[in-house]
C-alpha cells in the first residue's frame, strides 16, 4: 500500500478548497496532471473515491473524502506546529492576492517584509479573484487583497484600502490616439482587447463600462494577465480599458497614450478581508505595511 505522505495531502486540501483540480493546480504551481495523480494515489490507498466527479460541477467530497479531509487539515496543522516546536519551521502569516494586486501593488511591500517579520514566514498565495475568493471561503489564507468594482464585497468582511483609476489606452499610432473628448459611441465602434471572457474582472470592467455608456465592443483579443493586455495593446491589436497603474512605464515611455475620452473617470477598489479565525497579530502589520508603502489611503481620498 502507497504511504499517504503529508505533500498528498496538502494536495488533497488544495483541491477541496480551490474547488477545482486546475485551481488548485495553478496555486501549489504544479500540472494538473500531477494534482489528478496524487488524488487517484490517495484513492487507491484509502480504497474508496474521494471525490463525486460530474462535467461542469466541481468535484465534491464523499463521504471518504470528507473523513480524509478533517484528518488531513489536523495532520497538517500537527506537523507545522511540530516543526516550529522543533525549531524546523516558522510561524505562518499566509495572504492571497489578485496577480495584478501582487505584482504591481505590493512589491515595496515585500521589501519590508522580511525586516519587519523576521520570525514569521509570509506564505504569499496569487491567483484571479474567483481562486483568491475560494481560498478566503475556505479559511486557506489569512488575509485576501482584492480589486473589485464594489466596496463591500459580499460574505465578506472587509476593509477599504483605496481606489485605482481606469483608463482607456491605445498605441501610439491609433486613429484616436489624437483625437480629444472621444465620445463613448465612438469607443465602441473600435475592436477591444479584453481581460479573459467571463472572469470576474472581465465582468467588473464590462459593467463600468456599459454603465459610461460604452455599448459592449467588438472584442479583438481576450487575455488573463494585465501585462498581456498591455502587450496588445502595444502591438496595435486593439485598445483597452485598463488600470492606470499597471500602465504608467509604458505611458511614460510613449510606448502607449492614454486617451482623451468624454467618460467621467471609473475607479477599481482595493479591499482586504481578515479571516476571523486568524489570531496572528501580525496580520494588522502587513495591512498597515500596504498602507504605507503604496500610499493607498491618500490615493483613496484623493
Amino acid at each position: 500500500m502507497l504511504p499517504i505522505t503529508l505533500r498528498r495531502l496538502e494536495v488533497f486540501v488544495a483541491v477541496v478548497e480551490a474547488k477545482g483540480f486546475g485551481v488548485a493546480a495553478s496555486l501549489l504551481d504544479i500540472s494538473q496532471p500531477s494534482v489528478s495523480v496524487h488524488i487517484r494515489t490517495l484513492e487507491a490507498t484509502v480504497g474508496t473515491p474521494l471525490f463525486e466527479r460530474k462535467p461542469g460541477v466541481s468535484p465534491l467530497l464523499t463521504e471518504a473524502g470528507q473523513t480524509l479531509y478533517a484528518y488531513a487539515q489536523d495532520t497538517l496543522a500537527r506537523a507545522s506546529a511540530m516543526a516550529i516546536e522543533l525549531g524546523q519551521g516558522r510561524r505562518q502569516l499566509r495572504f492571497a492576492a489578485q496577480r495584478f494586486v501582487t505584482t504591481s501593488l505590493l512589491p515595496k511591500t515585500f521589501e519590508a517584509v522580511s525586516a519587519t517579520f523576521p520570525d514569521i514566514e509570509v506564505i504569499a498565495r496569487t491567483g484571479t479573484f474567483e481562486e483568491v475568493h475560494a481560498l478566503f471561503q475556505a479559511g486557506s489564507v489569512d488575509l485576501a487583497f482584492m480589486l473589485s468594482a464594489a466596496y463591500n464585497l459580499p460574505d465578506w468582511h472587509t476593509g477599504i484600502m483605496g481606489r485605482y483609476r481606469l483608463a482607456f489606452i491605445a498605441a501610439p499610432g491609433h486613429p484616436l490616439a489624437l483625437q480629444q473628448r472621444i465620445s463613448s459611441a465612438t469607443l465602441a465602434t473600435y475592436p477591444f482587447i479584453s481581460a479573459y471572457r467571463g472572469s470576474y474582472f472581465e465582468r467588473t470592467i464590462t459593467g463600468l463600462m456599459k454603465m459610461a455608456g460604452v455599448s459592449p465592443p467588438t472584442i479583438a483579443a481576450q487575455a488573463v494577465e494585465a501585462s498581456t493586455v498591455r502587450d496588445m495593446v502595444i502591438a496595435e491589436m486593439g485598445i483597452a480599458c485598463t488600470l492606470m497603474r499597471s500602465v504608467q512605464k509604458e505611458l511614460s515611455e510613449g510606448h502607449i497614450v492614454e486617451l482623451d475620452v468624454d467618460i467621467d473617470p471609473m475607479y477599481l477598489v482595493l479591499s482586504y478581508a481578515r479571516n476571523k479565525k486568524a489570531n496572528i497579530s501580525e496580520i494588522d502589520q502587513l495591512i498597515e505595511l500596504v498602507h504605507k508603502s503604496e500610499n493607498l489611503l491618500y490615493e483613496y481620498k484623493n
